[in-house]
């Protein structure tokens, strides 16, 4: 009996009272669990309640005959695996084919040899419990294969996305490469000219000269600064290094020097700063919570952009409203407008519009802008058209309750 479920059951179906209890008698002493039936259609309704693991089922029934009661078990995906084996006293050959057709797995005959049956019986169940075994591990190998391809498709996926990553990554470099060859060069060379005239020709310049001269050249090592410090911010981003500190800050005010240190590094644009709050935070006197450095970063890089995509003598409007608990600034200029084909890369690291031309730039500052944004949980739109110009609405959502709490 090794390898067997413990008390193995066997449905023996047979309406003769001898057999049932010769039946019984023999296999309850070899350990197993004998139920009875007399009535063939009664074993449908009977496996149904409690599946066995095994039925001797008697040919000649009463009601109905056990090759019908074979073909039903057979039929129904429910019981089509319990293993059946006919008891019969017919002999025909006929009889045993029909049977095993059927789906019988074997056949017994009477008058039964003790022996014989239980070693039938014995060998079936071992062969019943040899097919549970596997299509147990049938089903753990195909759960898994399920979970091998899963994981194979979700790898699949990761380094489908890696390689775009590094692809990206290498565009990237390219495009770094290509701009600070461009944007540092020119700089530099100014400064080495401006240095190398002091040097050469100082005894012979004017103090006026010598000043101007000198301004070239700081102002240049800003430009160069400023260039740095836009890559610096841009890898701090993209490394999730960007610091976010709110603090209460007087909105109007900070706008209004803004707008002024802006103007004072372009002598033919003028800003035109509107500020709108409606009373809406008149409690708190302008006051918000919001991180003034990279707010400042945000306006920064849209006002001088429309300052140096713009005509000579250009008007560039700046307003700051507030709608539903959010501040929202508007930029918009009448500058060369930004082409339909380059506005969906616009906030891509190290992307220009195709007709900026001569036009210096390094391609970070909006990317910058919409990291800041980012943190703020805010949002950027624009709408432009070629050679009419742009329009670029920020709105960062407003937090009343800080910004009260901060100033009480």
């Amino acid at each position: 009996m090794n390898n067997l479920p413990d008390c193995a059951t066997i449905l023996v179906v047979d309406d003769n009272p001898t057999n049932l209890e010769v039946l019984d008698h023999a296999l309850s002493a070899a350990g197993y669990n004998v139920r009875i039936e007399v009535d063939g259609l009664n074993v449908l309704k009977q496996v149904h309640l409690s599946i066995p693991d095994l039925i001797l089922l008697d040919i000649m029934l009463p009601d109905i005959n056990g090759f019908e009661v074979c073909k039903q078990l057979k039929a129904d995906p429910f019981t089509q695996s319990i293993p059946v084996i006919f008891m019969t006293a017919l002999v025909e050959t006929m009889d045993k084919v029909r049977g095993l057709s059927l789906g019988a797995v074997d056949y017994i005959t009477k008058p039964f040899q003790e022996e014989e049956l239980l070693a039938r019986v014995h060998t079936h169940l071992q062969l019943r419990q040899l097919s549970k075994t596997l299509e147990r591990q049938n089903q753990q190998l195909m759960q898994m294969t399920q979970e091998l391809e899963n994981r194979v498709a979700q790898r699949t996926v990761e380094l489908s996305q890696a390689l775009e990553k590094e692809k990206e990554l290498s565009q990237l470099k390219s495009r770094f490469i290509s701009m600070a060859s461009h944007e540092f060069r020119t700089p530099l060379a100014i400064i080495s000219s401006s240095s190398g005239i002091l040097q050469s020709f100082s005894d012979r310049l004017s103090e006026e000269k010598k000043q101007e001269h000198l301004r070239t050249v700081q102002k240049t090592i800003k430009h160069i600064t400023q260039l740095l410090d836009d890559v610096l911010m841009i890898n701090r981003a993209e490394t999730q290094n960007l610091e976010f500190n709110p603090a209460p800050l007087n909105i109007i005010p900070f706008c209004r020097q803004l707008k002024e240190e802006i103007e004072t590094t372009s002598s033919n644009h003028k800003i035109d700063f509107s500020g709108n709050l409606d009373g809406q935070i008149a409690d708190t006197s302008g006051i918000v919570q919001i991180d003034k450095k990279l707010l400042q970063q945000v306006l920064t890089n849209i006002l001088t952009n429309a300052i140096k995509y713009s005509p000579d003598h250009n008007l560039i409007n700046f307003s700051l409203t507030i709608e539903n608990e959010k501040l929202i600034f508007t930029i918009s200029d009448s500058g060369i407008g930004i082409p339909e084909a380059d506005q969906i890369n616009l906030f891509e690291s190290f992307h220009r519009g195709s007709n900026v031309g001569t036009i210096s730039g390094t391609g970070l500052g909006l990317a910058i802008v919409k990291k800041c944004l980012d943190l703020h949980k805010g949002e950027i739109t624009f709408n432009s058209q070629l050679g009419q110009g742009t329009t670029f609405t920020v709105k960062i959502p407003f937090q009343r309750n800080q910004a009260r709490k901060a100033i009480n």
